[in-house]
């Protein structure tokens, strides 16, 4: 392995991400964004075969991604993760001891695996690696890797960074870099995070980038060492992201947009973006979101594609392969996310969570014809909503397109929510006097003039 990669390795051996107790129980029901379900229904249109071996490979998959996923696949579904932290492993296997159900674990360089054919002649039906592309330096091979794996409608997704909003984070991990303080040493990490509150202190622009990271980036110190302590991490730009999914021969064929940045274009979930309209948006900081993309193979053919269907089907409501562990599930907390859906009555969105369970653990393949369609009482529902609301649910995936279809709205759902997004508004950045007072603090780190100075530069630009 490479020095950057043994640095990362070192990270994630020392701080397993995002460090949970081990008895904790995280809300895997808002984990459907990863189910081979969901990526089947949402692209093509129909659940897999759920009787079917398939394999789901999980590239950086850290001590959480193993269970939520493995609730979410069927039992016939084989889930290979791969880290390169053993103590991540290792609380990952404790998560998923008691499950039951097809796991396994191999540690190392993700490259080096696929490459050396350890998984034999294994073919991936779906892919993960969220979070972890932008730390490894050839990212481009992972990728032309995984798609050689992918059968012919095979799903990857991944979750890459967008370098235009973490510019401040950047220049804050480099000043921290220049001040001596690594992630290895825990007053290091102490040290980092109380200077930095006394950053916020004086810069009101950083206090409210940081509040919008939430406590837990703060005050955890996993996170904190994995958001600015981090030795290695990627600076491309959107473009490059996109160029270089396109060189191994993917396709981008949906985005998720986390946090409802992009109201102002057609549902990125049903017709992904362009590199340059979400460039365009992330320099002036409308998207301020990381790439969170699903991907096919490029030789795919869109013709293949059967989430196009004729609506106002009839039929009997077949016989549910929901699992209970999801039938008794509370709604994913993604409904009060949003001003829009947060107000629904809990009967209504129990009944479009049953909806959207439903639909995901329903295949369509020439035997079954075309999945059958919702009750009427679903219909009324969506139907009853007032358009933003239900525009809001298909953008976060609540609201599949095929049960759009069959209600008569996609292409209302599909329309812009609004006719543009404004840039955000930020405080006023650092001043003479505040530069002073980075300048003081930053010696009293750092004996090096220069280093010191460095640092503070740094600083004074995230402010």
């Amino acid at each position: 392995m490479s020095e950057n990669i043994l640095q990362v390795q070192a990270l994630y051996e020392r701080h397993p991400y995002p460090h949970y107790p081990l008895w904790a129980k995280p809300l895997w029901a808002d984990g459907y964004l990863g189910s081979s379900l969901f990526a089947g229904q949402l692209i093509l249109g129909t659940a897999p075969d759920l009787k079917k071996p398939r394999n789901f490979l999980s590239i950086g998959s850290g001590e959480i991604l193993p269970y939520i996923l493995r609730q979410w696949e069927p039992p016939s579904t084989h889930l290979h993760c791969v880290d390169l932290s053993q103590r991540s492993l290792s609380r990952a296997k404790f998560r998923t001891a008691f499950l039951g159900r097809q796991v396994s674990y191999t540690r190392g360089d993700i490259n080096y695996i696929l490459r050396q054919a350890l998984f034999g002649k294994m073919v991936v039906d779906q892919a993960e690696a969220y979070g972890v592309l932008h730390h490894i330096p050839s990212f481009k091979t992972t990728l032309e890797l995984v798609r050689d794996r992918l059968s012919p409608s095979g799903i990857l997704r991944i979750m890459v960074y967008n370098r235009h909003a973490r510019d401040w984070i950047w220049d804050i991990s480099r000043a921290f870099a220049q001040l001596g303080l690594h992630f290895n040493s825990d007053r290091d990490v102490v040290l980092a995070r109380d200077l930095l509150k006394k950053l916020a202190l004086v810069s009101p622009r950083l206090s409210l980038r940081l509040s919008q990271m939430g406590r837990l980036s703060l005050e955890n110190n996993t996170r904190f060492a994995d958001t600015f302590l981090h030795p290695w991490e990627s600076r491309a730009s959107i473009n490059t992201w996109f160029a270089t999914i396109k060189s191994a021969g993917l396709k981008p064929m949906a985005l998720y947009d986390r946090y409802g940045e992009l109201d102002d274009l057609p549902n990125p979930l049903w017709q992904c973006p362009t590199a340059e309209q979400l460039t365009a948006r992330a320099r002036d900081l409308r998207f301020e979101n990381n790439l969170e993309l699903w991907l096919m193979r490029d030789d795919y053919q869109a013709d293949k594609m059967v989430n196009v269907r004729p609506t106002g089907l009839t039929g009997p409501r077949p016989v549910s392969n929901i699992p209970w562990r999801l039938r008794l599930a509370r709604p994913p907390q993604k409904f009060n996310y949003f001003d829009e859906t947060k107000k629904l009555s809990f009967a209504k969105k129990w009944i479009l969570w049953q909806e959207f369970l439903r639909t995901l653990h329903q295949s369509a393949g020439p035997q079954v014809g075309h999945p059958p369609v919702p009750e009427a009482k679903i219909l009324k529902v969506i139907e009853d909503m007032a358009p933003n609301t239900r525009s809001r649910l298909g953008r976060i995936g609540l609201i599949l397109p095929s049960t759009a279809r069959d209600v008569g709205l996609y292409r209302e759902m599909l329309q812009p929510m609004v006719p543009l997004m404004s840039p955000p508004a930020l405080p006023d950045p650092a001043g003479a006097q505040v530069t002073l007072e980075v300048t003081r603090l930053c010696a009293e780190i750092q004996t090096s003039p220069q280093k010191s100075a460095q640092a503070t530069a740094r600083f004074i630009r995230a402010m």
